[in-house]
């Protein structure tokens, strides 16, 4: 009987639970601001920066030698993925913090200011494709992304399901808007404002309405050269919005569209009114590649097999203000129908970033 007692007793005291510093609530630290619009961009995918905690306030410890441990909210575990849809999910940005802070011992019991537990972490910010938490504008206001917890008189018990737990508040914390279900043993947490509004690169055709007016020829003259005709001109771009290192932060291809086209060949511009110049239509070349004539799309969104006249990478360097050489010339595409007239036709220069 005595045996079975002592064995009773010692299960009893060992499933006791008792916090030795932790008060009634949590505290929080000093937001910790943090603008990404220059950090994130496709060019520059990711960005990782370093901080440090922010704890304010003071507590008391019972005991000698207690524990404290953190808790990273921002997981890198990507099932509890912390991913945030800024502007209407127009952008997608993902947090995580890549250096869980150890476990800290404070020897001394008695009074303790909060600043004894603050720690530096390290925060991963990535551009992603998936779905996340839905934010109407450029800021998200994070609660808590690092708190600390008295681990001092953890049960058995405690000890084995405390990280079991904490990944279960993960979720439930992703699934409520960002609040964390604390208990007693939280003490200090750590919030975050995280805005992003990025101003990405664009550009912008500067003589925008250009005409481009040919010499008047006489039918003869359209077959005494290959290009008859021929007569240059320039397409004026500037780019906003070019990062300090001269690049472009996304990728950016122009090309042009008519919906004035030669049915049989996408590279003929034509003028269909009845008074028009019938068999002779306009031709465009890039001046760097002279004998390859320009083909158009007849759409303004989608390039499809369009000649594409300026193209930049993600990342590529990039002037502000540059021009694009061109030139127009007669192209006789059914020699028996020429005939006499005027050809006025058109393009849309189009400027997208795939």
């Amino acid at each position: 009987m005595l045996r079975s007692f002592m064995f009773l007793l010692l299960t009893s005291i060992s499933g006791m639970s008792y916090a030795t510093c932790s008060g009634s609530s949590i505290v929080y630290g000093t937001p910790i601001t943090i603008d990404l619009s220059d950090k994130l961009s496709p060019a520059t995918p990711t960005w990782t920066g370093s901080f440090s905690t922010q704890y304010s306030g003071s507590f008391n410890c019972t005991t000698g030698n207690s524990e404290f441990s953190y808790t990273p909210i921002l997981s890198t575990d990507s099932k509890y993925a912390t991913i945030l849809g800024f502007s209407n999910n127009k952008y997608m940005v993902r947090a995580e913090i890549t250096n869980p802070p150890a476990n800290k011992t404070l020897s001394a019991s008695g009074s303790h200011t909060a600043s004894e537990l603050n720690t530096p972490f390290t925060v991963r910010f990535t551009l992603v494709n998936q779905s996340g938490t839905t934010l109407t504008g450029d800021t998200a206001n994070m609660s808590d992304v690092l708190f600390v917890s008295d681990m001092s008189g953890l049960s058995i018990w405690e000890i084995i399901t405390w990280p079991i737990n904490q990944v279960i508040k993960i979720a439930q914390w992703l699934f409520s808007g960002f609040k964390w279900p604390y208990d007693n043993r939280d003490m200090f947490g750590q919030p975050m404002i995280i805005k992003y509004a990025p101003k990405l690169t664009t550009c912008s055709f500067d003589n925008a309405g250009l005409t481009v007016a040919l010499p008047t020829l006489g039918i003869p003259q359209l077959s005494a050269s290959s290009q008859p005709g021929l007569t240059p001109f320039s397409l004026n771009m500037s780019c906003q919005n070019v990062g300090v290192n001269g690049n472009s932060d996304r990728a950016i291809e122009m090309f042009l569209s008519s919906t004035q086209l030669l049915s049989t060949d996408s590279s003929v511009l034509i003028d269909s009114s009845s008074s028009a110049a019938q068999g002779v239509g306009l031709r465009l070349i890039k001046r760097d590649a002279p004998q390859t004539p320009v083909t158009f799309s007849t759409s303004t969104t989608s390039r499809g097999n369009a000649t594409m006249i300026f193209s930049v990478a993600a990342g590529a360097a990039l002037d502000e203000h540059f021009t694009l050489p061109m030139a127009a010339y007669y192209y006789v595409w059914a020699p028996a129908q020429v005939s006499q007239g005027k050809i006025n036709t058109s393009a849309t220069l189009n400027i997208i970033y795939p």
